[in-house]
């Protein structure tokens, strides 16, 4: 009888564990088809609803993008100086691993322009949507919207901190005893943990600004001086772009994309920075 008994929970223990791993299955398939339905899909009332601007970024993780893009960056042909026809290539020679996605992503829309590399030209970064992004699977439009939020969010950071409503702040950072001697990349760690509104990126920032090779650039041990901090500051910005779109191996942008954090769109805004940091509104 006790025999009998035990079998029979034993059967009841895998029939109950089979029945959890095909819901968690089925659960999984169900949200990796969420993530690629990339179209407008009709609903119950007849309407028509589209993909929302800022994409799910639980998506990220969904489809495993970071194991995606290391996939492209490695598979991704670059071309040479004799390169042949009989054997075609996609990255141009020194051409930024992440100008080249964007570029592949644009090739059949002539007015969006890929072009994020300069922090001082907003302008030549488009917003990716599903409709600009050449046909092909979903994981083509979350890289690109990834490295455009990445873009926008450095150049919020380059806008605010190079205009005349950073000096209040900076000037306080400089004249103060405890960080008077900070060279030019401790004053933008500084910043960025006092003024910053989104918690997870401007701990991301933080990370790779205080990490090779970042930490080793030029201006980065420069000591800032009043006149000459605001300058050093973009400089900084810029240099960590220049890094975070050439060097994917240094691992620098998936620290910034982890999670999805770059599919949520930032909660920086230029207008909230320079009121925060004008004030001194410390978070």
């Amino acid at each position: 009888m006790y025999a009998l008994k035990f079998t029979f929970l034993l059967y009841l223990t895998k029939r109950t564990t089979a029945n959890t791993t095909t819901a968690a299955h089925r659960a999984q398939q169900e949200a990796v088809a969420a993530c690629r339905n990339l179209t407008s899909s009709p609903t119950n009332d007849g309407t028509t609803t589209t993909i929302q601007t800022i994409p799910d970024p639980s998506c990220w993780d969904t489809l495993d993008m970071t194991d995606w893009m290391t996939s492209w960056n490695t598979s991704t042909t670059i071309c040479t100086a004799t390169q042949s026809v009989l054997t075609p290539c996609q990255c141009q020679i020194d051409e930024p691993w992440a100008t080249c996605f964007m570029r592949l992503s644009y090739e059949r829309n002539r007015t969006a322009s890929y072009m994020c590399t300069d922090l001082t030209k907003p302008e030549d970064c488009t917003e990716p949507v599903p409709g600009i992004v050449v046909p092909g699977p979903a994981e083509i439009f979350y890289g690109a919207y990834s490295i455009w939020s990445l873009f926008a969010y450095l150049a919020v950071w380059h806008d605010s901190l190079t205009s005349s409503s950073a000096i209040p702040a900076i000037t306080a950072l400089l004249f103060d005893k405890k960080t008077s001697a900070l060279s030019a990349n401790h004053l933008l760690v500084a910043l960025v943990q006092d003024y910053a509104v989104d918690p997870y990126l401007s701990q991301a920032l933080v990370s790779i600004m205080t990490s090779e090779p970042l930490v080793s650039k030029g201006a980065a041990s420069t000591m800032p001086t009043l006149s000459t901090a605001q300058e050093l500051l973009g400089q900084l910005l810029q240099q960590a772009l220049e890094v975070l779109m050439s060097d994917w191996t240094c691992g620098d942008f998936q620290t910034m994309a982890s999670g999805g954090m770059l599919l949520n769109g930032t909660l920086e805004t230029t207008e909230i920075l320079d009121a925060r940091l004008e004030q001194q509104e410390k978070r």
